[in-house]
């Protein structure tokens, strides 16, 4: 079952001899349940294909559906619903509050939302990424990959049907970057997860079930 359709998606930016056509008529379909990576050189057009799948930027033609959800034509308040409760980002700049504990930082799109945690859930979350002892530190108490831990434990809590991670281990050394994939991959699929990775690193690639390669805007299998 596909919990993803992307049907010919185009974006450019710029006009005229400056215009950049970043997607050149893409489809894709991913898979419910999988651990997808998405390769390609840097331009390639990844980043902008899966903002595009996470409702944060919007195609100049084609539609993305997602968990059976038309992104095409969704007003800014409704993909912003959509992006709340549909969908967990992970990026490679961690993006947590330096003010908020490591706890509050997992709860914050609940509080956000104004939904209640299911503290069972966060408990099986926090103790699978091993932050269960580090729950009352500040960000800049943790290392990079504690920090990382923390973003991914933030992706996961409101329980969203699809993870999308740009870069995850970029900012972290090779030990740290394979324990944190690990320990993603584990959390992913004992929740029952969708992931979806952009990566520059081959051998984390080869750990995902499937491997899409984008250059140039286009999907090249």
């Amino acid at each position: 079952m596909d919990i993803v359709t992307v049907r010919h998606l185009q974006k450019t930016f710029g006009k005229g001899e400056s215009a950049v056509h970043a997607l050149n008529g893409i489809d894709l379909t991913i898979e419910k349940g999988k651990f997808t990576a998405i390769i390609g050189a840097s331009g390639s057009g990844k980043t902008t294909l899966l903002n595009m799948i996470g409702g944060l930027d919007i195609p100049d033609e084609g539609e993305v559906i997602v968990d059976g959800i038309n992104l095409s034509g969704l007003k800014e308040k409704e993909l912003a619903v959509f992006r709340r409760s549909k969908v967990g980002f992970v990026y490679q700049d961690f993006r947590l509050v330096p003010t908020l504990t490591a706890k509050e930082n997992i709860l914050f799109p609940l509080s956000l939302a104004g939904t209640a945690p299911d503290l069972a859930f966060f408990r099986e979350i926090t103790g699978l990424l091993h932050l269960q002892d580090r729950l009352d530190a500040f960000p800049q108490e943790l290392s990079g990959g504690g920090q990382q831990r923390v973003a991914i434990a933030r992706a996961l809590i409101a329980k969203p049907a699809l993870l999308l991670a740009d870069e995850p281990t970029g900012n972290l050394d090779s030990r740290s970057g394979q324990n944190v994939l690990g320990l993603l991959k584990l959390s992913v699929e004992a929740c029952h997860q969708t992931l979806v990775m952009i990566t520059h690193n081959l051998e984390i690639a080869q750990m995902a079930h499937r491997v899409i390669r984008v250059e140039d805007g286009r999907i090249h299998q």
